[in-house]
This record gives C-alpha cells, structure tokens and sequence, in this order.
C-alpha cells in the first residue's frame, strides 16, 4: 500500500471546517485556496447559476410536474438504527418515491441513480430522473472552473431523527448543496486511509487524494489505466500525421533538413500506430469477457442475503388506492431489460470504498479502541450543512453524514468531479487532456 497523498489535513481531533462567504470567492481564487489544496470548505450564500433549484426548496410540486413516470432506484434499510449505503435497493417510480417522502417514511433513501453507456461505453452525465430536471441547473457551475463534471445527483429522504450514510468516501470532487434539512458531515482526511478499515483492500493513494483498490487500478485524474493509455496512443497518432503532412510540404518546398523530418516522422507515426494497436488489442481482451463479467453481476448481489424478502413484505403498503399504480416494485433489476442501453456505475452490496467500522462503534471510544485502535489515531472534522449552504468536499476524503429532516423531509443536490492532478494551474487542472477532451466531444456546443 503506498500512501502518496500531499493535500490539506485535518489538523487536530473535531476540527470545524470553516465556512466562507460566495461573495469573497472568485472561481480562481477558489481553486488556487481550496480546490488544489484539496481542503474542504463550506460555501455561505447563493451561486447565481444555480439559482433554477429555488423551486425546489419548499415543496415537490416543480419536480413532480417536471418529471414523468421515471424509474428510480431507492436504497432501504432494515431498521431506524441502521445506516444507508450498504447496496440495498429496491425500484419504484420518482412519483411514487415522493409519496413516500409526503408520508414520513425514514426507510429509504433516494441516492445516486445507475446511469446508461452510449454506444462507446462512455457513461452518461446524469441518470433519466435528472436528465427530466435538467432546465433547473447549468452543467458546470461557473465556481467550479475548469474542472469536468462526472455525474449530476439527487438526495432526499425523510429522517427526522437523522438517518447516517456510514462512513465512506467517494471517487470524484463534490459539489454538494442543501435545498431542505439539514446534514451532519463527519470527515477524514486521504492520509488517515489505512487507519479507516475500508472494505477492499488498498493499493494506491494519488497525492491529489485519489483512492485505489486492487484491481481498480486508475491515474490520479481517475482514468482507467487501459483508456488512458489508448486515448494517449490516438492523440500520438494525430500528432504523428500532423508532422508527417509538415514534412511532406517541406520536402515539396525544397526546405533544408527536410528530408529528415520526413523520415522522422514517419518514424513517429509508426510508433504512434503501433502503440494504438496494442491499446486496442487490449480493449478486445477485454470485450471478450464481456460475457464473464454479466455474469459476474451477479456475485453483487448476495443470494444468502434475505434483504430480498424484507423488501418484499414492505411494497404493498406504499401504494393507497387512490393513487395511480405505475407498476409494482422491484428488486434491482440486475440485467436493466427496460432499457436497450448498458447501465454502468451499478450500486453493489458492500462496496470496496465503506469502512467496516459500524456508526455505533464510531460514536463509541471505548469500543473503538477495542475493535478498530488504527481509527483512533485518525483526526475528525465536523461541519452542519445548513439548508442554502454548499459543501466543497475534495475526492477520496471519508465522510461520514448524518441527514435530518423538516417537514418536507431533506434533499439534496450535488455535482461530482474527475479530481483535478494538476494542482498550479487553474487553465488545466489535468496533468492530461484525456476528461476535457472526453467532456468536449460528448457535451460542448
């Protein structure tokens, strides 16, 4: 395991992220303070682009009239004492889901949703329920700067009593803003990783923070590794015909030296193209596993696990009679058959990125000690995110939150970014162009 990782710090047990004021930061400054120093912060007051989720704060009207019969999926927990985020779901309709949140319910969860692949495999932005709501919210906010969105999410529940997510950390950069409730974030820091008691086992901490588990190996920008070095062999190959087209004029215009820029770069080209073809043999590899791997699916799913049969006795209860059936609901649907289109980023059970520590035991020092001693070596941070409020959370920093609900329960809204590696530079934050050039081809107008 090799721990790499050069950002910012808790500096001390139950550290208070500090909040600052929109109106004191410039997307520059916010960059150069906050985001390449990978330190989390908490945003006070209104970004102006994102003014479309006001209509969302106070009731479920906007959302409902903008969004159809969608299908989401809805984590469930066993008990008011167990926390999400252990991979147990089950599908309803966004509407039926917001029956749900009417009536108080605290037993499930409305987190990141299964996005589709397009024809090259590439994932999509935002699942269909945000796709519906996408008028309301730009696809890069302006203070984000230059940094490339992942995927676009919605939170919402009801707990009043605050319901925990467990301790875990995500892969991207968080933007992430309270519409109703309120969130407790408990924080930890990349360099305390080993400390945590993840589920997979680590391999690798990016100095910008980015986790690895063995075989998910990726660049600090988060780019799987067989991608990356084939998205570099095609740009080399254009570079390669570019010089090749260079000398060629130059050979025709008699220039000096021309003869062996000529033969230079066709040398290059040759290189060029040879290294594509090795990426693209790799790829084929790979896409004759595919088989394997559908199959494989299934080991996400624990057969020995009655999660199915305590889902199954709560559904027909959800539904009055007076409001409209749009269909009975399910267990995840592990082979998607509502869609042509291949879902990726799936939610699996017990993921790699969750630590084993229960919450109960994280509350509890003495038991800590016992059972986790690494953990209590590792400094907490705190901070309330309050409705209006945004978080910055950087990739890869544990957290751990705890939501609270108002009448109208809690919700959420949140950006994730490919974690910017180039930590100087606020033009390119990415040691690569592999994620601007990827986010200009599928979305730039």
């Amino acid at each position: 395991m090799s721990n790499d990782y050069n950002g910012w710090t808790v500096p001390s047990p139950k550290y208070n992220i500090p909040k600052i004021s929109v109106a004191d930061m410039t997307p520059q400054n916010f960059y150069k303070d906050y985001i390449s120093k990978r330190r989390p912060v908490v945003l006070k007051g209104k970004l102006q682009d994102l003014n479309g989720l006001e209509k969302w704060k106070t009731n479920n009207d906007h959302m409902k009239e903008r969004t159809g019969k969608e299908q989401v999926m809805v984590e469930i927990r066993s008990n008011e004492n167990d926390s999400f985020g252990r991979g147990n779901e089950i599908k309803m309709s966004f509407h039926q889901f917001l029956q749900l949140v009417k009536k108080g319910d605290s037993m499930h969860y409305l987190t990141t949703q299964d996005v589709e692949a397009n024809q090259d495999g590439q994932p999509d932005l935002m699942a269909p329920l945000m796709k519906a709501l996408k008028d309301d919210f730009p696809l890069r906010p302006e203070m984000m700067g230059n940094i490339i969105p992942q995927n676009i999410n919605l939170w919402m529940g009801n707990n009043k009593d605050g319901a925990s997510s467990g301790l875990h950390h995500d892969y991207h950069d968080n933007l992430y803003i309270v519409l109703r409730g309120r969130k407790r974030f408990r924080l930890y820091s990349p360099a305390d990783s080993e400390k945590l008691y993840s589920r997979g086992k680590l391999l690798k901490v990016h100095p910008n923070g980015r986790i690895n588990y063995e075989g998910e190996e990726t660049t600090a920008y988060g780019a799987d590794l067989k991608s990356d070095a084939a998205a570099k062999s095609a740009q080399a190959k254009e570079d390669a015909e570019q010089m090749l087209f260079e000398a060629e004029q130059a050979v025709k215009n008699g220039d000096p030296g021309a003869e062996e820029q000529l033969e230079r770069a066709e040398e290059m080209l040759e290189e060029a193209m040879d290294s594509l073809l090795d990426a693209e043999m790799d790829s084929d590899g790979d896409d004759d596993n595919d088989d394997d791997d559908i199959c494989e699916e299934d080991d996400f799913f624990d057969e020995d696990n009655n999660d199915d049969e305590r889902c199954e006795g709560k559904r027909e209860k959800y539904l009055d009679d007076d409001e409209e059936e749009e269909g009975p609901f399910s267990v995840a649907d592990k082979e998607s058959t509502e869609t042509s289109r291949r879902l990726v980023d799936k939610t699996v059970k017990n993921p790699d990125n969750f630590s084993k520590i229960d919450i109960q035991i994280l509350d509890d020092n003495t038991q800590l000690e016992k059972l986790y001693p690494e953990a209590s070596h590792a400094n907490d941070a705190w901070c309330d995110i309050n409705v209006g409020d945004i978080l910055y959370l950087p990739a890869s920093w544990w957290h751990e939150v705890t939501s609270f609900g108002g009448e109208s329960g809690h919700l959420a809204f949140n950006y994730w970014f490919h974690p910017p590696d180039s930590v100087d530079d606020f033009e390119n934050p990415y040691s690569s162009n592999f994620w601007s050039n990827d986010y200009n081809l599928r979305f730039a107008k």
